[in-house]
């Protein structure tokens, strides 16, 4: 594993995602600055998402073709540009539009950003990937640290300074571009098509994984959107002690990446996947039974560590399921990981709306038995494993 490389990749996902992060925490001043239903401020986190979710495949497949690592600082920038822009937008609308943007900017980054990982990771494909992930939960838990001290400084305005990170991480990508995608052509990444590998595709197992990766989706924007809210009025917290709330959940998840991805390096990817759902589908229920919040943030600690662990094994899974398009694979999985859960947030909203914001939560901790299910049904064999880098193996057979 190339450390030095793995480590400036991390830290740009970083960069990008704390303007994703950032997007919940501001759902509350745009409720009193617009006068917002829930479902309303939901459409925004929908806005993000659905550009991502149906665009991200696309550029996967697009990498697939041929290896665009531009694309990287490029989208950062474009992250940065849209989410700094929502304070500053005259109207609601136009705040969606500007987070759309955004969501843009998300799908360029992340099949690029996972397929370059899965190279720079050399052997140690689990763990690359989980530090990738740990790269967004670290944006993901900043981001609502750093906007509510600019909200609360600034107001809605202050989400122009959001745009910091991106430039500045951008600006040092650009300078390593050279030194990060070293001999990625060699490895079969460019041309006009996916590398033939000499084994087939599994769609079936892909599809599953997939589904599992979507309701785990559900599970982290239905946090992401709504723990905020439901500290401020079932939890009857301040707006800051909310931030706080989803910044412990978040960076919970930090450890249980790395924590997810080491592990499964040495024991199997599958059986970490189901381990992690197993015990989450027993520990979410209590937050809903916590009546203390000091309880309940102590809660969000393992059921941030379990959430996060099986991403680097389920991302890893999804591109041994298709060896042949490692870019198509990264681009649906991560779209599911990161962006689909979106897509149902206007859903959660409504039934905030109409039946409280526990009634929310409630469906959210049902997702993790859901899935699972679907882990279960997953073939076990040879994929259990993480797959060792393919072209190393050619070129040891060549000499």
């Amino acid at each position: 594993m190339r450390v030095k490389s793995v480590g400036l990749l991390t830290i740009a996902h970083a960069a990008a995602d704390i303007n994703q992060g950032a997007i919940p925490v501001l759902l509350p001043f745009f409720i009193t600055a617009h006068h917002l239903s829930y479902a309303a401020a939901a459409t925004i986190v929908f806005a993000v998402n659905i550009v991502s979710t149906v665009t991200q495949p696309l550029f996967g497949y697009i990498s697939d073709r041929r290896p665009r690592p531009w694309l990287i600082p490029v989208s950062m920038l474009i992250v940065g540009l849209g989410v700094s822009y929502t304070g500053l937008a005259p109207g609601y609308w136009i705040g969606v539009v500007a987070v759309m943007v955004s969501g843009l900017g998300v799908a360029m980054f992340h099949p690029e950003g996972a397929r370059l990982m899965n190279h720079l990771a050399e052997n140690k494909k689990a763990t690359a990937m989980s530090l990738f992930g740990i790269g967004g939960q670290l944006g993901f838990a900043l981001g609502p640290l750093v906007a509510t001290a600019l909200l609360l400084s600034w107001g809605l305005t202050g989400t122009v300074f959001l745009i910091v990170p991106s430039v500045v991480i951008a600006g040092l990508v650009v300078f390593s571009l050279p030194a990060l995608t070293k001999g990625y052509d060699i490895k079969g990444t460019a041309g006009s098509g996916p590398a033939p590998t000499g084994e087939k595709d599994d769609w079936p197992a892909f599809l599953c994984l997939s589904s599992a990766l979507l309701c785990r989706s559900v599970i982290f924007y239905g946090l992401n959107t709504f723990l905020p809210l439901f500290w401020i009025n079932v939890m009857h917290g301040t707006k800051a002690a909310a931030g706080f709330a989803l910044a412990v959940f978040l960076g919970s998840a930090i450890a249980g990446n790395f924590m997810g991805g080491r592990t499964a390096d040495r024991v199997g990817l599958r059986g970490v996947t189901i381990i992690a759902f197993i015990i989450l589908s027993g520990s979410f229920p209590l937050l809903l039974l916590a009546g203390r919040p000091v309880i309940a943030l102590l809660l969000l600690v393992p059921i941030g560590l379990l959430l996060a662990a099986p991403f680097g094994p389920m991302v890893v899974l999804g591109q041994s399921y298709l060896p042949n398009r490692i870019g198509l694979a990264s681009g649906i999985t991560l779209g599911l990981a990161f962006s689909f859960g979106g897509l149902t947030t206007p859903v959660l909203g409504w039934i905030a709306d109409h039946h409280g914001l526990r009634a929310t939560m409630s469906v959210v901790a049902f997702m993790p038995i859901i899935c699972t299910c679907l882990l279960l049904m997953l073939p076990r064999g040879k994929k259990d494993k993480a797959p060792p880098d393919r072209v190393d193996s050619r070129q040891e057979k060549a000499l």
